[in-house]
């Protein structure tokens, strides 16, 4: 259960280094062609975070991401650094809608050269920047 919750916060980009982001971070490439699309990276962040929804409503509160800031190297932080970049309208809850959003904007940063897919290069380079930029 800490691999999975670890998982989901790397995935976010909260905060850990890139070693251990590359070591439990899913592959976003879900269909392996080397790339990834926006959409296969949505579906990375989604799961990684909903998997914290405890009661399975579809969005996650800070109170199901407990279990993350209690068992996480610097759980509290991440959890933190989640909402600050993810709930856009405070209401102290996370939906698909805000994971999409906040997906895209990390997305758009990564995907340098702007031809609508990130390369295995510019995967490694946000993960690398991981902290470091706006989304």
């Amino acid at each position: 259960m800490k691999h999975v919750l670890l998982a989901a916060a790397l995935t976010l980009g909260a905060g850990a280094g890139a070693a251990q982001a590359q070591m439990w971070a899913p592959n976003p490439d879900l269909d392996r062609d080397g790339k990834v699309t926006l959409s296969e990276f949505q579906q990375v962040q989604a799961n990684g975070i909903l998997r914290l929804d405890a009661d399975k409503d579809g969005k996650v509160t800070r109170a199901e991401a407990k279990s993350l800031a209690d068992r996480a190297p610097n759980g509290a932080a991440m959890v933190d650094r989640i909402w600050t970049r993810l709930d856009a309208n405070k209401d102290g809850v996370i939906t698909r809608a805000e994971i999409d959003a906040g997906a895209k904007r990390r997305f758009e940063l990564g995907d340098t050269n702007k031809d609508g897919s990130m390369s295995k290069d510019e995967i490694q380079a946000m993960r690398q920047n991981r902290g470091r930029d706006a989304g």
